[in-house]
Parts: C-alpha cells; sequence; structure tokens
C-alpha cells in the first residue's frame, strides 16, 4: 500500500470515528450523566461498596469505546463488556451504558470478522444471563434484608423477562449487524472484482500495444529488408553496366528510386496507425495474395529470375491478416534470395489450396542458389519473422537449406466454409469441359 493509500484510509477512520462520537458517544454521555444527576448514592448493595463517582467512571468507560465500534468492532466490544461486567461485580446494575451493549454487537456483526461477530454475540448472551442472575441475587437481598415476604417465583419471573428481554435485544442488533454486514460485504467484492477487470483491462491493452508494435516490427523489417536487398542489387548492376549500356544503367537508378519511394510509402502506412489524422493512410489496405504478381516483377527488375505459379480465380478471398502474412513470408524468402543465394540463382514461387485432408493455403519458394554454401551474417530475424507470422494465424513454416538452393514451405488452415467455396470454383470448370 502506498503512501497516499495510508494517508486516504487515516482519514477515513478519523472521519468515522469523529461520526460516532457525534452520533453515539455524546448522547449517551448526556443521558449518563443526566440520569446520576438525580440522586447522589453509593452503590454495593449486593456487591463492593463503591462511591457514586466511580459508577459514572464506569458507565463513561462503557460508552467512549463506542467511537471505535466501526474501526476496530472487536476492541471496542471487548472493552464495553469489561465495565458492563465490572459494573455488575460492583453492585452497580448497567444503567444507561446497558445500550452500548447492542450497539457494540452490531458494529462486531458489521464491521468485524465472522469470528469476532459470533464471540461477542456469545458474550452478550451470557451478559444477557449475568444481568438476570444479578436481579435473582438483588431480589434475595432483600427478602433478607428487609424481610420481605415476596415470593420466590415472582423473583424468577422478573429475572426471566429481563434476561430474555435482553437477550431478545442482544439477537434483533446481531441479525440487523450481520444481514447489513453481508450486504456490504456483497458490495464490497463487486467492487474488488470491477478493481480486478479493470486492471485485466488495462494489462491486456498493454499487451495488445506490446503485440502491435512487435506486429509493426516485423512489418518494418520485411518492408525495409526486401527494399534495401532489392535497392543494393540495382546499384551493384547500374554500377557494372553504367559505361557499357547507359540505357540500362538508368533502368537500374529508376527501378532504385521506384523501390525507395514505395518502401518510404511502405513505412508510412504502417506509422500511421500511431498517428491521429492520417486517415487515408490507415485506409489503404495491406498488400495480400492478390499483390503477388506486382511483388514478383518487382523482384524480377531487380535482377533475380523468379518465376509464379498461381491460378488467381483458385485463390479464396482471405482475412486480410492472413493475406498479409502469405504476402511478407513470400517478399522475405524472396529477399533472402537476392542477399544469399548469388547472383546466378533463379526462384520460383507456387500459390495453392490443398483440399485434403485439411483445407488449406500452401505457399512454397525455392530457389538454386548456395543453400547451405552460403554464409550467414548472423543478425537477421527474417525466418522467425516468418514462423512468427503464421503462427499467429494458425500455421506451420518449415525451411529447408540443401546443396541445390533453400526451400521454404509455408501452410495457411482455411475453415470449411473457404474450401467448399474453392471446391465449387474448380468444379466448374471441370464440368464444362466434360460437357
Amino acid at each position: 500500500m502506498t503512501l497516499l493509500n495510508y494517508a486516504h484510509e487515516a482519514t477515513r477512520f478519523t472521519r468515522t470515528r469523529r461520526i460516532d462520537t457525534l452520533v453515539k458517544v455524546l448522547p449517551l454521555l448526556l443521558l449518563v450523566l443526566y440520569s446520576h444527576s438525580l440522586g447522589r448514592r453509593s452503590f454495593g448493595e449486593i456487591g463492593i461498596s463503591v462511591p457514586w463517582s466511580v459508577v459514572i467512571l464506569m458507565e463513561v468507560l462503557a460508552v467512549v469505546p463506542l467511537a471505535y465500534s466501526r474501526t476496530n468492532p472487536g476492541a471496542a466490544a471487548g472493552v464495553i463488556a469489561v465495565f458492563c461486567a465490572t459494573q455488575l461485580v460492583i453492585g452497580a446494575a448497567p444503567g444507561v451504558s446497558a445500550l452500548a451493549a447492542p450497539l457494540a454487537v452490531y458494529a462486531c456483526a458489521k464491521y468485524g470478522r465472522p469470528s469476532v461477530s459470533r464471540a461477542y454475540l456469545a458474550v452478550a448472551l451470557l451478559g444477557a444471563g449475568a444481568l438476570a442472575t444479578y436481579f435473582v441475587l438483588l431480589d434475595f437481598y432483600y427478602v433478607r434484608q428487609y424481610n420481605d415476604t415476596g415470593s420466590w417465583t415472582d423473583s424468577l419471573g422478573s429475572a426471566a423477562f429481563t434476561g430474555g428481554f435482553a437477550a431478545a435485544v442482544v439477537l434483533v442488533f446481531w441479525l440487523a449487524g450481520h444481514l447489513a454486514g453481508r450486504r456490504r460485504r456483497e458490495l464490497s467484492a463487486v467492487f474488488d472484482r470491477n478493481q480486478l477487470l479493470m486492471r485485466e483491462r488495462d494489462q491486456e491493452a498493454r499487451l495488445a500495444a506490446d503485440a502491435e508494435r512487435m506486429r509493426i516490427a516485423r512489418e518494418m523489417h520485411d518492408v525495409v529488408s526486401h527494399s534495401m536487398s532489392v535497392m543494393i542489387a540495382q546499384a551493384d548492376g547500374g554500377r557494372y553496366v553504367l559505361q557499357q549500356s547507359p540505357d540500362r544503367a538508368a533502368q537500374a537508378f529508376e527501378t532504385i528510386g521506384e523501390t525507395g519511394r514505395e518502401a518510404l510509402t511502405e513505412m508510412r502506412r504502417m506509422l500511421g496507425v500511431l498517428r491521429e489524422g492520417d486517415g487515408e493512410l490507415q485506409k489503404r489496405p495491406a498488400p495480400g495474395v492478390q499483390d503477388l504478381h506486382q511483388l514478383i516483377e518487382d523482384v524480377s527488375a531487380s535482377g533475380l529470375e523468379v518465376r509464379l505459379n498461381m491460378l488467381s480465380d483458385s485463390i479464396p478471398r482471405l482475412p486480410e491478416g492472413v493475406g498479409l502474412a502469405a504476402y511478407r513470408i513470400v517478399q522475405e524468402a524472396l529477399t533472402n534470395t537476392l542477399k544469399h543465394a548469388g547472383p546466378t540463382a533463379r526462384a520460383g514461387v507456387w500459390v495453392a489450396v490443398a483440399s485434403a485432408p485439411d483445407p488449406a493455403l500452401m505457399l512454397e519458394i525455392r530457389d538454386t542458389g548456395r543453400g547451405t554454401a552460403a554464409q550467414s551474417d548472423g543478425g537477421g530475424s527474417g525466418l522467425l519473422g516468418m514462423a512468427e507470422r503464421a503462427r499467429l494465424y494458425g500455421g506451420t513454416v518449415q525451411t529447408r537449406a540443401h546443396e541445390a538452393g533453400f526451400d521454404v514451405l509455408a501452410r495457411f488452415p482455411l475453415d470449411t466454409r473457404t474450401a467448399r467455396a474453392v471446391s465449387v470454383e474448380r468444379s466448374d470448370p471441370i464440368q464444362e469441359d466434360a460437357g
């Protein structure tokens, strides 16, 4: 608990004690002074002889703890019980201070722990029995002292009525406090649950923000890595053919400029989701499988011979996230080919939909580069990024380096509705040919 929470709790307890002092303690103290101002006498009829001032002190000490009945109900009830019992011992029946006992029981039932509540209910019921016993002894004292002719039946009946009435009052106050305490605990539980939900919501928001930052980091890696690889390849090629073929060099430099502008646009689009007011950037659709033709053309223009094998009509409409992940996996695989496969490498991209045993979108990217002989700089995260992208949508990525090149196989599961749509699209041309 922070220092601010401690200060808040201390202020709340102080305010509660002030309210209890004004509402409970002061009225009872006034009644105590008024009742004892009617006559001053010593007490000790069936107990210890004590002066009038001590009796008043006992009653005051039995009332004052009510100021702490809400903040420390167990301690307050214990002090009240001690001084009420002391009054019985000295032979002074509790007067106004007897009203403090049911109020303390009510506070224990409402604000105290269940064990404290039950314990002081038992103490209060014992006090009711002690009060009845006090009146029996008081009648016996008068019979012996003054030769009273009253019957024991009347004395027992009066004592039973007094004790029963006191026990009934205690039970009523305890039940009222118990019901109020249960309602209070239910409200407290609801409040705690709401606080927990708010903390969980904040934590989920932080996790979502972290996930979004990771997604943007992957996007930035793919865009920058691919674009820089294309630009480096074009720059190297343009430098070699600058004097022999100025036209081809100019075309290479033009490709460098276009690739740089496209990379800048992609980065602006991705970073635009972090800024308000860039509605046009946010509305631009993310690249998907339908954009692979343009990607292959851009990569081919950089000097890498790439062949795309995909029937556009056989590819269903994919969720935007799956389409973007497929596009980025192909882009990253071709980027790695540009960086590591060597100048004589060629690449092929196959995109298809498998219908059995489980419908899935299949991607395969193969190159004829160095394969296992390729040197790695050890600082890339492309393969890991491809696997993470596929895992987000329940897919898998398998990579294999061999002497003849490097292979990347990705699989994205499709739902049954998508698979049904694919099967219908494939069956129509077959039926037409059969007819």
